[in-house]
């Protein structure tokens, strides 16, 4: 059972959990930002019938919170999507409309919630789209903790929406409130390419992928890595990104089926891309999912698991996540199946997957990174 923690709101008491589900949660489902919104709201009269559009809700706090109205979330994430339906529910409340960050909102809303994302390729990209569906400046309430608005922010939204303004702080957090309604300006393409000669690969990159203005040290290392390996039969390239490990997997292995996991919607796309523009067979095994980790995968075990792990969750740096990865990698690997991980040295993984595994070999390293094979 998740762990669930009362988030008291003018909208009601709620019972919220955090994904990825943990024992000893520390993390709260929360911050202060959420709180301050839903404050601010509170204080305005609002329509029974009024349309929210919810953008970036990692857990689903708002939704739940403004359940009553007609709520409609998006986000690129699984796990936004998946944490808004599990408290909404468990808080016998109407679950929004999800919408992938692959799609653009349609239609009139009358009033936009807007979460600042980490990514500022994202942050341009949602800014970018969002402007055409502002009906009133004064409905459209972007909202942070104050550390994370700073002038490049400020500046985004003059250059991408309408000029804003932040409010005072409220227990560290701000609001961002438009000046003026947007003017209507070209929307960018939000790919990126880069290619890798040495390996002959061409990848495109959209909004919020990891890495994408260049390959970045650890899947380099990992992709020696990889050299080192026997044939697989089922691979998985977890926390895919861009897809580059299992698209060299692909290559290197023609006869192999390669899935793609990710909790980001625009790396999954930036996926599908990658596959088509590296010339993978049309009759490849090939699929793709998003997903909280492996939380929703009951398919065939795995003879081989590639993971560049991510160290954060939005803001929150730590290792929990790629702790999540491995717990769900020993469920899912074959008896003789192996997880091949790439981290910071000072990160510690051998440690925790010896304990997980049994056995865990270094197979590359840097001077800062290490290439680890984990297998029972």
């Amino acid at each position: 059972m998740p762990q669930l923690a009362l988030f008291d709101t003018p909208f009601g008491e709620l019972q919220l959990s955090r994904r990825p589900h943990r024992e000893r949660e520390t993390l709260q489902a929360w911050d202060a930002a959420d709180e301050y919104l839903l404050h601010h709201l509170a204080s305005n009269e609002i329509a029974a019938d009024s349309r929210f559009l919810i953008v970036n809700d990692s857990q689903g706090s708002l939704c739940t919170a403004l359940a009553s109205y007609n709520c409609t979330l998006w986000a690129d994430s699984a796990i936004a999507q998946f944490s808004a339906n599990e408290n909404c529910t468990g808080n016998h409340r109407k679950a929004p409309e999800f919408i992938p960050a692959t799609d653009i909102p349609q239609g009139a809303f009358d009033y936009i919630l807007y979460k600042l994302p980490k990514s500022r390729s994202l942050l341009k990209y949602q800014l970018q789209h969002l402007a055409a569906l502002v009906s009133l400046p004064e409905r459209f309430i972007g909202a942070a903790m104050a550390r994370h608005i700073d002038q490049n922010v400020v500046a985004a939204f003059a250059d991408y929406i309408a000029p804003a303004r932040p409010s005072l702080a409220r227990k560290k957090s701000r609001l961002i409130q438009l000046q003026s309604a947007p003017q209507s300006t070209a929307i960018d393409d939000d790919i990126k390419t880069i290619t890798l000669p040495e390996h002959d690969l061409t990848l495109h990159n959209r909004a919020n992928v990891f890495s994408r203005d260049k390959l970045d040290r650890g899947s380099r290392l990992l992709l020696q890595g990889m050299d080192k390996l026997l044939h697989p039969q089922r691979v998985l390239d977890l926390a895919c990104g861009n897809g580059l490990l299992g698209v060299y997997a692909a290559r290197k292995w023609p006869d192999a089926s390669v899935h793609f996991f990710d909790d980001s919607f625009l790396a999954i796309d930036s996926a599908r891309k990658n596959v088509i523009a590296n010339s993978i067979a049309a009759d490849a095994n090939i699929h793709f999912s998003a997903d909280d980790c492996l939380s929703n995968y009951d398919g065939e075990a795995f003879d081989l698991i590639l993971c560049n792990p991510p160290f954060h969750q939005d803001h929150h740096v730590g290792d929990h996540i790629a702790q999540t990865m491995f717990r769900d990698s020993v469920k899912h690997l074959a008896p003789t199946g192996r997880l091949c991980v790439v981290g910071n040295r000072h990160l510690g993984y051998h440690v925790v997957l010896k304990k997980l595994f049994g056995h865990c070999d270094i197979i590359e390293s840097d001077s800062k990174f290490v290439v680890l094979l984990a297998y029972r």
